[in-house]
């Protein structure tokens, strides 16, 4: 039984940069606040979301890039209820 050897990918880091800038660019729901850092071929995504979802949509984008090496993912999501004033209900009844 042969199994095809999966081609490697070796990119520059300006040519990763440029590609995954473009992956996040092309999904609107992704927010602008979403940033990428390329170093020898390890990408780390860094910024602030609202949600959860948007931060798996970014590092999904990402990650269907050629030649990463490593893919990190620093996105925070803020606090979005707590932001627009939301309190928890008082359990104490």
């Amino acid at each position: 039984m042969t199994r095809e050897r999966e081609e490697i990918t070796y990119r520059s880091d300006p040519e990763i940069f440029v590609d995954a800038k473009k992956a996040l660019e092309d999904r609107p729901s992704i927010p602008s606040e979403v940033h990428v850092h390329v170093e020898y071929g390890n990408v780390t995504l860094t910024g602030s979301v609202r949600w959860l979802f948007e931060r798996a949509e970014a590092e999904d984008a990402v990650r269907r890039v050629k030649g990463i090496r490593r893919l990190v993912n620093r996105i925070t999501v803020a606090e979005v209820a707590n932001a627009q004033g939301f309190e928890p209900p008082d359990d104490r009844d």
